[in-house]
């Protein structure tokens, strides 16, 4: 048990977050699942030869606690004054003051700037720090560059997206890197990471607040989620459409790149 708790406890995962990898015990291919619900963290591994299932409590801090309650709220609004500001630890350091990544050409891959990023020297990550709109930092997330799990690793608790770009117009995608590259590629827009494909009630106020036009491109095998996420926000933002795209954004084929195109 101790190892599932360990495991769970590197996971690190937010409220309402679920995540699905190889599981930790049998070791089958994206098998097991694990869900924060409200505290209680559930987990379960689908082989028919694994047994492993369970819960295991999580004890939430006071920055998460009051996020609940901002989210069960029915007010339509936040404040920045109600996110905590962040301090990297020193073991996160700027990217350009690396000399050795594990991979050195990760970000050649994506054409990401080194002066945009920073990395995770202790668990070798490529670390996308999170602002508020008005340049506050209150988070990062981090991709791992090894095999080492999660792939992307949430260092707060922030509500916040990361959002990267000086466009108008909003493409909401699941992960930084997506995010990055739409900000970087195509003026006219903006990439929105939610982290996943959870929309909670602080997304669809910091969403309504700062844009008017949005399009939500999750991976094509999250359709359903798209068309959901698509359907939830139309009640908060004048214009949301929903984008058919063919691969995860971050690798640019050429039809999502048209695609991109047409609404830049």
């Amino acid at each position: 048990m101790s190892k599932i708790s360990d495991f769970i406890d590197v996971l690190d995962l937010p409220v309402d977050a679920t995540y699905r990898c190889d599981c930790p015990v049998c070791h089958g291919r994206n098998t097991f699942t694990v869900t924060n619900d409200k505290g209680n963290v559930l987990y379960n591994c689908y082989k028919n030869s694994c047994r492993i299932a369970g819960a295991h409590r999580k004890n939430l801090d006071a920055f998460t606690i009051k996020a609940m309650l901002t989210h069960e709220s029915t007010s339509e609004s936040y404040s920045e004054q109600d996110l905590c500001g962040y301090d990297m630890p020193p073991y996160i350091v700027p990217y350009t003051e690396v000399d050795n990544p594990i991979d050195p050409m990760f970000l050649q891959r994506y054409d990401i700037d080194p002066k945009d990023v920073m990395y995770d020297v202790r668990q070798d990550r490529v670390v996308f720090p999170v602002y508020t709109e008005h340049n506050v930092l209150v988070d990062a997330v981090g991709r791992s560059l090894t095999k080492r799990q999660p792939k992307w690793l949430r260092y707060a608790s922030s509500p916040v997206p990361y959002v990267h770009g000086c466009g108008w117009i909003g493409v909401v995608v699941e992960d930084a890197i997506s995010a990055y590259v739409i900000g970087e590629k195509f003026p006219k827009l903006v990439g929105i990471a939610l982290l996943g494909t959870q929309l909670t009630n602080f997304h669809k106020s910091y969403l309504a607040q700062n844009w008017d036009s949005l399009y939500i491109a999750l991976d094509p095998d999250a359709r359903d989620k798209t068309l959901k996420i698509t359907k939830e926000l139309s009640a908060y933002v004048p214009n949301v459409r929903a984008l058919n795209i063919t691969d995860d954004l971050k690798y640019m084929k050429d039809d999502d790149v048209i695609t991109l195109e047409n609404i830049a």
